[in-house]
């Protein structure tokens, strides 16, 4: 009674076990590396594809918004890829240990319709982001309006688009709900700019002024001007003023800036040519 098995049977059996264990240990090792082998594989195609695939839009395109599109399907392609190939090796690691995944499959089915029907949301925010991706509505970096937030797009994933905006606020936006978009960034943005001067004023003099000053501005400030602001002509005039219209080309996020820049040079201009007066020093 006091030895249940044999000493043959202790070492047949211990044999057993060193066996079973190298084995699986193996398979699960082999499984692992497969696992880390295709994910960065995939990883690696992605970005080739879409390296190929945004080259040859290079004329419509500019190598920002290439890189900036690019970014934006990296991050979504890549986090589906992850997602499923670690479902995957879920499921290979629990066979390999000899575990029934065909119960855990069919309640696994029986959850998913069961969740299926309480994230209808969550589905719907998912295949909108992919429809925003491939119909290029916006991307990571651009300035967009959606709803109330304008902003520059920080992070679009599967589900949510992250804007932070010029007060540094961050907007997460359900991308279900995104359904208008107003994109800044798909080129310069026009506006202008109404200079009031006095009846008297020689407009040509001032026009020409201007114009010196704002190839010198755009010059000095391509971060904040994509053109040298010109000097379209008379806006309006009465007995009393003249108003000349400047037009501004600027970077979306960036035309208040350029605004309050053009305003600073031209009352320098004017306070030079002597139309306006200069400030006096505090007494």
């Amino acid at each position: 009674m006091r030895h249940w098995f044999s000493q043959a049977t202790w070492e047949q059996f211990w044999a057993s076990a060193v066996q079973a264990l190298a084995t699986t240990g193996l398979r699960l090792a082999i499984i692992l590396i497969v696992y880390w082998l295709a994910k960065h594989a995939l990883f690696r195609v992605v970005d080739a594809t879409l390296s190929r695939l945004y080259n040859r839009s290079a004329e419509r395109l500019g190598a920002e918004d290439r890189a900036k599109r690019i970014l934006t399907l990296q991050t979504l392609v890549r986090s589906l890829i992850g997602y499923v190939l670690f479902f995957v090796l879920i499921l290979t690691v629990l066979q390999t240990l000899s575990v029934n995944i065909t119960g855990i499959l069919t309640t696994a089915g029986v959850a998913g319709v069961a969740v299926g029907f309480g994230a209808q949301k969550l589905v719907r925010d998912v295949i909108s982001g992919f429809f925003i991706v491939t119909e290029d509505q916006f991307a990571v970096g651009d300035y967009v309006t959606i709803g109330q937030a304008t902003g520059v797009v920080e992070e679009m994933g599967l589900r949510t688009t992250r804007i932070r905006d010029d007060k540094g606020r961050v907007w997460a936006i359900a991308n279900g709900d995104i359904s208008v978009v107003v994109n800044h960034s798909r080129g310069p943005v026009v506006t202008t700019l109404d200079i009031v001067l006095p009846a008297t004023a020689n407009v040509d003099a001032v026009s020409v002024a201007i114009h010196e000053a704002g190839a010198n501005l755009a010059q000095a400030k391509p971060d904040l001007l994509t053109a040298a602001p010109i000097v379209e002509g008379v806006a309006a005039f009465d007995a009393a003023s003249i108003t000349l219209r400047v037009r501004i080309s600027a970077r979306p996020e960036k035309v208040a800036a350029a605004e309050m820049l053009l305003r600073d040079h031209i009352r320098d201009i004017l306070t030079e040519a002597g139309i306006l007066s200069a400030p006096q020093p505090a007494s």
